[in-house]
């Protein structure tokens, strides 16, 4: 099987993202740790209840970020298989049409 077909991927697009992508998860990593104790106290507080769905509304935009960052990717990946797909469909066809057209010439120079 032939590597060329690596030629045609977006590296520079993917190496580009990949830093940004690889922080975004380390922060969820990070920022997941282990849930917090919260007193009777706190968890009447409106005002502790109100920071902590800030908090968690901040984890959430961030998580959405980080997987609009992966589905971009993902999509510009998609596109690259795609399109060595139909070329690789094309290169067989062709490959099949100079097959033939090669016989014929070889078939008519041995008869001819």
């Amino acid at each position: 099987m032939s590597w060329l077909w690596l030629k045609a991927v977006p590296w520079s697009t993917i190496i580009a993202n990949a830093p940004t992508i690889v922080d975004g998860a380390r922060k969820l990593l990070d920022r997941r740790g282990s849930p917090t104790d919260v007193t009777d106290e706190q968890a009447s507080d409106p005002g502790s209840l109100a920071q902590r769905l800030r908090i968690v509304e901040l984890r959430q935009q961030e998580m959405l970020d980080v997987i609009d960052k992966l589905a971009s990717s993902n999509e510009q990946l998609t596109e690259a298989v795609t399109y060595l797909r139909a070329r690789a469909v094309f290169n067989f066809r062709l490959s099949v049409v100079l097959g033939v057209v090669l016989a014929v010439v070889v078939v008519d120079g041995i008869l001819g």
